[in-house]
């Protein structure tokens, strides 16, 4: 994270005080930073999308890849990985791999002979490339799941990022509307040819998504409203004498939450209208200038009530309009025990 791109300019500087000062309440539109979908418009569809369309895109984002299979539903491609481990003499089980989240689980179908590997949350490389390591130790053909980074992180998703040379790449998004796909790519020997492809639907979503991401640099957008979110939440932070109770970590693209209060800052941030997340997904349909104006006031009021909000209590709605230096109920308390 560059702390030279975090430094406000001088009238962004003026803008962050002014906000911090007047502690405004917004009543406008709710910002969600918590869901990962995509905003791609749902239509009707009349011509369908072909899935050699869809195939098309994908490569196009993943050029190293030699074969792309769509599936109905996600588990379907992870069973495809599956078969195509035990094709080659591998165990048939699966390991899920997510650093930053504790240990690997293992599928109950015996020994893995794949591993798949979950970025998004990892506290930094070192902790990635201890569980490639992990899974080349144990034989087992590694899988990298850029379901959350594939189109966030950067193009090619965390496999380009971070240098990973896995044997395939799976991608399940999450799609409006209750729509489901699985997509698994990789190079050498391809699984069969899947019985049922996924819904014209999906395969229209998705392409867009995909067509999206081929033609507008995603992660360069996500970076700007990542760097508005990061300067506000440090600036407002300071203003509010907090240190260690939340501070942003991890790539702007997909920025995380830690600290010691993050629950109790979600919460009133929410009261605020605007929905976080431990893992941020930044919302593509706001405009980075939008999010200076409709985020910095809720992130200005939300440290303010979390420095006067009590030690393990979440948001009440008695603390709603606590200012950033005084909070009227711990006052009457303290006043009460003078008397």
């Amino acid at each position: 994270m560059s702390l030279d791109r975090l430094k406000p300019t001088a009238e962004q500087s003026e803008l962050l005080r002014d906000i911090w000062e007047k502690q405004a309440p917004d009543r406008g539109p709710l910002v969600d930073y918590s869901d990962p979908a995509m905003p791609v418009p749902l239509s009707v569809t009349i011509n369908p999308v072909p899935p050699a369309d869809v195939i098309d895109s994908f490569q196009a984002l993943w050029p190293w890849t030699d074969w792309v299979r769509l599936y109905a539903k996600p588990p379907q491609a992870v069973l495809a990985a599956s078969r195509l481990a035990a094709a080659q003499g591998r165990p048939k089980g699966v390991a899920w791999m997510a650093p930053g989240t504790g240990r690997a689980l293992s599928s109950p179908g015996g020994d893995p002979g794949v591993a798949v590997l979950r970025c998004d949350w990892a506290p930094d490389q070192a902790a990635i490339q201890r569980s490639v390591r992990e899974a080349g130790a144990g034989n087992m053909m590694l899988v990298v799941d850029e379901s959350a980074t594939g189109l966030r992180l950067a193009k090619g998703g965390a496999s380009a990022a971070l240098g990973l040379e896995p044997d395939m790449v799976l991608w399940s998004p999450s799609l409006p509307g209750g729509r489901t796909l699985g997509l698994l790519a990789g190079k050498g020997q391809a699984p069969p040819e899947p019985d049922k492809e996924p819904s014209a639907e999906s395969r229209e979503v998705a392409s867009q998504i995909l067509d999206l991401a081929v033609r507008d640099d995603l992660p360069a957008y996500l970076y700007e409203l990542g760097v508005n979110l990061a300067m506000g939440l440090n600036y407002m932070a300071d203003r509010a004498g907090l240190s260690d109770e939340v501070k942003l970590a991890g790539p702007l693209t997909m920025p995380r939450l830690e600290g010691r209060r993050v629950w109790a800052f979600m919460a009133l941030a929410l009261e605020e209208r605007l929905k976080l997340a431990p893992l941020l997904m930044l919302d593509l349909g706001l405009d980075w200038e939008d999010s200076q104006e409709l985020v910095w006031p809720r992130l200005a009021r939300a440290c303010a009530r979390l420095k006067v909000l009590p030690e393990g209590e979440m948001a009440p709605l008695g603390w709603r309009e606590a200012g950033p230096s005084t909070c009227h109920a711990v006052k009457d308390i303290l006043t009460s025990l003078e008397d």
